[in-house]
């Protein structure tokens, strides 16, 4: 199991010491010397609580043990899970920080302001999706290593978005990035798709992010369904 340190029971100078030491590590071996850095008020708590989670249990296989300190599952329980149950996985936490080794960037992730149930509770399909960590951390691996010359490549495809994007009058760096993503899934003839000019249109005539015309659309959609 992980060994959980108490920064804030160090003195500064062994503080500081211990921070020479991640950042040279990282630098040296490519990983950082903290799987993660967690921002807490409760570290009693806390210890109680990951031993816990880690030990997560499976209907029809008991306890299984839940990397949820790895990197490489946590980035994908954002997506994976619902607010509720992130909130339940962070628990005491309120700020869950880790090294993210496709960007080499720190991240953080804040606790979401939601009811957490008690015991985390995952659904089948939830299961399923964890089962394939491995392969979708792969895949983002690959991803990267593509071959640049390749005309295939995703990330030439990606690119190819931003630049149409930039083309479209799309400027903030968040906005670059959804359309370039849903460009890469919907394919080249993006652009001239009806939604797409909905929320180009909002962009140019009412001044509003891509991000949030394709977040009134999704909720506009969803209003719909429900009715």
């Amino acid at each position: 199991p992980p060994l959980l340190v108490a920064l804030d029971t160090l003195s500064w100078e062994r503080r500081l010491d211990v921070l020479d030491r991640a950042e040279r590590h990282l630098r040296e071996r490519g990983r950082p010397l903290f799987c993660t850095l967690l921002a807490c008020n409760d570290a009693s708590g806390l210890r109680g609580h990951l031993r816990h989670l880690m030990g997560l249990w499976r209907p029809g296989k008991g306890r299984v043990w839940f990397r949820v300190h790895d990197p490489r599952v946590f980035r994908h329980l954002r997506w994976l899970l619902t607010p509720a149950q992130m909130a339940e996985v962070m628990g005491p936490v309120h700020a869950w920080t880790w090294h993210e080794p496709l960007g080499g960037t720190w991240r953080t992730h804040h606790r979401p302001d939601a009811h957490a149930p008690f015991g985390l509770l995952l659904q089948p399909d939830q299961w399923q999706g964890l089962e394939q960590m491995g392969v979708i951390n792969a895949c983002l691996r690959d991803l990267v290593d593509a071959p640049a010359t390749a005309a295939s490549s995703p990330l030439r495809a990606l690119m190819e978005g931003v630049l149409e994007a930039r083309d479209a009058g799309l400027e903030d760096v968040r906005d670059l990035s959804l359309y370039a993503r849903q460009r890469l899934q919907h394919g080249p003839g993006f652009r001239h798709r009806p939604d797409v000019a909905a929320r180009l249109a909002r962009l140019r005539g009412e001044g509003m992010s891509y991000a949030m015309a394709s977040r009134l659309e999704s909720g506009a959609f969803a209003a719909s369904v429900a009715a």
